[in-house]
């Protein structure tokens, strides 16, 4: 169970009944509100043959075009799950994303447009491994003891369990400290990083150390944008020209192919005038974090349609992921305002609702916006989020099964299908649903840290938090899953390693109150009554 109380912990929680009811399902910035789970509850998939005798990791994600070159010069392609190899050289092509997780319990999230290879992984702590990052970026979360070199052609880092994004580039090399510290050096000098302290080096020079105001401003192109904009075929019709490709492409992106679904519209001229194109075009950057482009096929669009709902309401949903929330609010009732009948401005101002804990008012949203659509399976999966967060697991499964009917082949659909089925159904069928969103979109946190609690229920504590692990560098900048991952550290009895995940998410989020919650009962529970009353009130403000 992931939160089994004692007594004192009940002692503690009959002072705060009236509280549990307002958290419990308050809080979730576009993601399922899951804090039932953590009041009642809290597998890999099947590893690919490997084409070494000791497997140094594993791919947790794959997006796009991914390669690997083995230490004899053998390529293959990448594909989930798939294991690797020490001296396995891993190579991102543009528009792509991956994340790896190694056998010494770190986790490495890569970029676009990356070279990195795999010098000596060691599985033990005190033995230090070597990765060698060639070009491009890679950011790494682990709290485990460990110890890890990063070479690049500038700058080299030695680094004990900590969270740190590196980037290596034609003229320089950068290392940014996220949580830990990291010493940096090369054969000029050498410092030592704080979190949010960076150090910059170029040829010959020794590494200038900077301080950040805003570090994982670093790490956007890892944020998980949740689908709200869906273009049907049908809504585009037939032609020999651009309509075809466009047509064709999102055909691959129903399938899960969005490699293809990007290839189908690379030769379409910039010159068209179409704003559904480039709205279109936006979804899909978002689908692997490329949030600056996707701005940009926004802009595109309201210039060609300034009361375009639609991209309204994508540049809404890049704010509110970005907790630029303020911004996020104007832009989502804007485009409600222009497109009243767009169920897709519908579901982004639900998000933003729901962000700001008006959780009536998102789900009257979604209510209108089934009624305008009732063939839009992402306004029925969110509808179920939402009942599910009031409480009624009839209605949340009665809309999910609705949004898989529609839309079957969408992670959203199955992810929403799965929690509910956790609650209600059972869990074999919930990691069914968990596992099928895992494969249509393994950039989504969310089924991950679906199949963790589903493990976690199970009794199997190291395989649930090792999913949450990997939801975690999914999306590394959000509260919800960072106080997760938090209270199953509390579970294994990993201090001070829960209390630094609450820390974070506190950070990330210094609204939501679920790691204020989880904190209290954390300290409770190890005799700091003053500090937990002090979490528990910041929770119920």
């Amino acid at each position: 169970m992931f939160h089994k109380a004692g007594k004192s912990e009940m002692s503690f929680g009959s002072r705060i009944g009236f509280i549990i009811g307002r958290i419990a399902w308050g809080r979730c910035v576009g993601y399922f509100v899951l804090c039932t789970f953590a009041l009642g509850l809290f597998t890999h998939g099947v590893n690919a043959q490997a084409p070494c005798r000791e497997p140094v990791g594993r791919f947790a994600n794959i997006e796009g075009k991914v390669d690997i070159q083995d230490s004899g010069g053998n390529q293959r392609t990448a594909q989930l799950n798939a294991q690797l190899c020490e001296g396995d050289t891993i190579h991102l092509g543009d528009r792509s994303r991956a994340a790896v997780q190694l056998i010494n319990n770190a986790m490495l999230r890569i970029d676009q447009n990356t070279t990195v290879r795999l010098v000596n992984i060691r599985s033990r702590s005190e033995q230090q491994s070597w990765i060698e990052l060639i070009s491009g970026a890679i950011e790494s979360f682990s709290h485990h003891p460990w110890l890890l070199k990063v070479t690049t052609p500038y700058l080299r880092g030695d680094i004990g369990g900590t969270e740190f994004y590196v980037r290596a580039e034609k003229k320089r090399s950068l290392f940014l400290v996220l949580e830990g510290r990291v010493l940096v050096s090369n054969d000029n000098g050498s410092t030592l990083l704080a979190a949010s302290q960076a150090a910059i080096a170029e040829a010959g020079k020794a590494p200038e150390r900077h301080t950040l105001v805003r570090p994982r401003d670093a790490v956007l192109w890892a944020l998980y944008y949740p689908p709200v904009y869906f273009l049907h075929v049908d809504e585009i019709p037939p032609g020999s020209g651009w309509q075809e490709r466009l047509r064709q492409s999102i055909r691959f992106y129903l399938s899960g192919q969005l490699q293809k679904a990007f290839e189908s519209i690379a030769t379409v001229p910039e010159t068209i005038r179409e704003p559904r194109f480039f709205t279109y075009r936006a979804s899909l950057l978002l689908s692997v974090g490329r949030a600056d482009e996707a701005n940009t096929d926004l802009r595109r669009a309201l210039r060609l349609a300034p009361q375009n709902g639609d991209a309204l309401a994508l540049q809404s949903i890049i704010a509110v992921v970005q907790n630029n929330r303020d911004n996020a609010l104007k832009l989502a009732k804007r485009a409600v305002d222009v497109a009243p009948d767009s169920t897709t401005a519908l579901i982004a101002l639900s998000y933003v609702q729901q962000a700001m804990f008006e959780l009536e008012d998102a789900r009257t949203s979604l209510e209108k916006a089934v009624q305008l659509d009732s063939k839009n399976a992402l306004a029925w999966a969110r509808l179920a989020e939402l009942w599910a967060s009031f409480g009624d697991f009839n209605r949340a499964l009665k809309a999910a099964q609705k949004a898989v009917v529609l839309e079957p082949n969408l992670s959203r659909t199955q992810t929403v299908l799965g929690f509910v089925y956790l609650t209600q159904v059972g869990i074999s069928w919930a990691k069914e649903a968990f596992n099928k969103a895992i494969e249509f979109d393994q950039a989504d946190p969310l089924p991950r840290l679906g199949l963790g609690l589903a493990k976690i229920q199970q009794g199997d504590l190291r395989e649930g938090r090792r999913e949450i692990e990997v939801a975690a560098s999914l999306d590394p900048n959000n509260s919800i899953v960072r106080s997760y991952l938090g209270k199953t550290y509390y579970e294994e009895k990993r201090s001070p390693l829960d209390e630094r995940e609450y820390a974070v998410a506190k950070t990330l989020d210094p609204k939501d109150p679920t790691p204020w919650f989880y904190d209290a009962i954390a300290k409770q529970t190890s005799n700091r009554p003053v500090e937990a009353l002090h979490d528990l009130e910041k929770a119920s403000n």
